[in-house]
């Protein structure tokens, strides 16, 4: 199995985070150095061959939730693709908000808010990050939307 060591930066301060994972939980619990700001998270996952699974995360959601979550993360991504996999933290919706600033977007039309940012725009394609709120946990991925270009 593949392990990636990333660095964390609180998205408060952006001084180091310390970071903590038990053995028997895919929770990982993180504090910041500088100015104590502590957060949970469930990073991306691994299937059990140690090959990437972008929907791994979800097994830490409650088994009630899990798989109409999936279908959602599904239905949001229609024809685009996601970038990387499904990510949990507990940090909330105002929070998000504080770092990256309004949402371009907010549906609360399903079971679970979502909110979605603009992150790049190019040419022929956008790049978004989502959160759907779920209430204990914040499920959050990128989505990447080709945009149609005239032949002309």
């Amino acid at each position: 199995m593949r392990y990636t060591q990333h660095r964390e930066y609180c998205p408060r301060c952006g001084a180091s985070v310390r970071s903590l994972r038990l053995a028997d939980t895919p929770v990982r619990h993180h504090q910041c150095t500088g100015c104590g700001y502590r957060y949970e998270n469930v990073p991306e996952g691994y299937d059990e061959n140690g090959e990437f699974d972008g929907l791994a995360g979800l097994d830490a959601l409650p088994e009630d939730d899990i798989e109409p979550m999936e279908a959602l993360v599904l239905l949001l991504l229609g024809g685009g693709t996601m970038i990387g996999g499904v990510e949990l933290t507990s940090r909330t919706i105002a929070e998000l908000v504080a770092e990256h600033g309004a949402p371009q977007s907010t549906s609360r039309a399903f079971a679970w808010p979502t909110h979605r940012w603009l992150v790049r725009e190019a040419r022929r394609f956008s790049s978004y990050f989502v959160a759907i709120d779920q209430g204990q946990w914040r499920v959050c991925f990128n989505l990447r939307r080709l945009r149609p270009v005239p032949l002309a």
